[in-house]
């Protein structure tokens, strides 16, 4: 049983119809409703969790509300104490503080260097996240 040349054209009108009634439903309904809910604040975005920190300057100590890196020249280490009240919020802030060290550093891998990484609120944080590791 094969299609008949009349019974595809009809198929492809039907669904050009279809996808047009879309369009213009989304387009001229949909969209300026939804648009005026968020204008008039019926609907509010959710709250991120993060916040982009940004270091500013490329000398240590970098200090930012998520992390503080120093230098301890004695023992040859940096030391970045990051913020976070739960491991996602110190795995985030720890990559961030990863980001600036390079640039800091003018480095494309850390593995060269000593870095300690300790949480500020005493998380207990799994040992792959605390180690300079990802060589």
């Amino acid at each position: 049983m094969a299609f008949s040349d009349s019974k595809i054209n009809y198929l492809v009108q039907a669904g050009i119809a279809v996808f047009t009634i879309a369009f213009l439903w989304l387009a001229f309904v949909y969209y300026p409703k939804v648009s005026g809910d968020y204008q008039s604040g019926k609907i509010i975005p959710r709250p991120t969790v993060f916040k982009p920190v940004v270091a500013k300057g490329a000398t240590l100590p970098i200090e930012t509300e998520s992390y503080k890196i120093v230098w301890e020249e004695g023992s040859g280490t940096y030391y970045a104490f990051i913020n976070g009240k739960n491991l996602e919020e110190f795995v985030f802030a720890r990559d961030n503080a990863k980001l600036a060290l390079k640039n800091a550093l003018s480095a494309e891998k850390l593995c060269p260097f000593s870095i300690i990484y300790v949480s500020t609120e005493r998380l207990s944080v799994p040992q792959k996240y605390l180690d300079n590791s990802d060589c």
